[in-house]
């Protein structure tokens, strides 16, 4: 039994649409620029004399993250999760200030 023109052309736009939802991004734009603010933070970090790997920081940071939002992976992170890492970041922030204010 042959195709119609019309089934063809429905297969056609099936398979466009899912090529399309595999391209878009899996993580949400503001996790992404969350992602993007904890890496420059990091950057200066483990710039400064003494201070541990980038990775370290890293996980220093992502970790609690994932923890306290229960998460496994950190690029699932989306909506009110991103405000809740935002928290949780600038509390790490704010803890490692507080701290090396002292010395």
């Amino acid at each position: 039994m042959a195709m119609t023109e019309e089934e063809k052309r429905e297969i056609a736009m099936m398979t466009a649409n899912l090529l399309r939802e595999d391209s878009k991004p899996k993580t949400s734009t503001e996790w992404q620029q969350l992602q993007r603010e904890i890496a420059d933070y990091i950057s200066e970090e483990s710039d400064k004399a003494g201070n541990p790997a980038y990775t370290t920081i890293q996980n220093a940071i992502y970790n609690p993250i994932r923890y306290v939002l229960g998460v496994h992976k950190i690029n699932t992170i989306r909506g009110a999760e991103v405000d809740e890492a935002r928290k949780i970041f600038e509390f790490i922030k704010q803890q490692r200030e507080e701290v090396h204010h002292y010395e």
